[in-house]
């Protein structure tokens, strides 16, 4: 433990669940739960849960289920962030469409399913709609009351709203799959998931979503985070043709942790719950 202290003026107390932060990455393959000490800044994790499973819709809620249940300090009373890594996830113009219920209607219209099993991040000027598993939502609700619960893209975007001048393009690397972002001058161009064999797929990838965007290579800068020998080959492959590539190592005092965790606890500003 680190000799790092708390706002509370000492080391924090891991009986007392008001001095800890809990967060959760969930994903067809998996389920991660963290703690981190509230209000330290360089502050290490805690792993509480970790499964991984074969990627398969079938089962799935059981499986999250399973380790929730077999891992019961997840439940206790953290504050929480909890990331569902999905790659249906539908983003909307938030004039067109005010009410979440109208989001939820037109997403399960494209991907099936549900209205009540979809999930709505309000981001402003739009809104993400999102879905991993039936009866996720219901599940997540029951059992972390108050929590913020994200998509990874939601998270990507807000990474990036930095004011930019030109192209912004945030790409994470995780298994299987890669998230890819595009921003112009800190508006939203195209959030998008897709599955990847090698570097060359994000590569092909990033250059034909800029060429769609009629976006110029050399005016756009990179941020390549996530599974780091893929997003290092990458940058190395793509250097020449970009204005810039930055690597992002998201980890907690070493401890490496899923891009969209390290986002949802990093934030700066702490927002009412996103999600309903």
């Amino acid at each position: 433990m680190s000799d790092s202290t708390n706002n509370y003026g000492s080391r924090p107390d891991l009986l007392d669940t008001g001095q800890w932060h809990l967060a959760v990455d969930i994903s067809r393959h998996g389920f991660g739960a963290w703690i981190v000490p509230d209000g330290i800044q360089g502050r290490p994790p805690r792993v509480i849960a970790r499964e991984t499973w074969p990627s398969s819709e079938e089962g799935l809620l059981t499986r999250i289920e399973n380790v929730v249940y077999d891992n019961p300090s997840v439940l206790d009373d953290y504050s929480a962030d909890i990331i569902v890594e999905s790659d249906r996830q539908l983003w909307l113009p938030a004039e067109l469409y005010p009410s979440d219920e109208e989001c939820a209607e037109a997403y399960a219209a494209i991907y099936g399913g549900e209205p009540y099993d979809v999930m709505i991040n309000d981001l402003g000027k739009e809104k993400v709609a999102f879905t991993l598993a039936p009866g996720l939502k219901s599940f997540m609700q029951r059992s972390f009351p108050g929590a913020r619960i994200w998509s990874q893209q939601s998270l990507l975007k807000e990474a990036g709203l930095r004011g930019h001048e030109d192209y912004k393009c945030l790409i994470d690397v995780r298994e299987n799959m890669f998230d890819i972002v595009l921003l112009h001058r800190s508006e939203l161009q195209c959030a998008s998931t897709h599955p990847w064999k090698n570097e060359a797929d994000i590569a092909y990838t990033l250059f034909s979503m800029l060429d769609t965007y009629e976006a110029s290579p050399h005016k756009a800068d990179i941020v390549l985070s996530g599974i780091r020998d893929i997003r290092q080959n990458t940058g190395k492959a793509i250097a020449e043709f970009v204005r810039s590539v930055s690597q992002k190592n998201h980890d907690l005092d070493g401890i490496s942790i899923p891009t969209a965790v390290y986002l949802a606890i990093n934030r700066k500003t702490k927002n009412a719950n996103h999600t309903r």
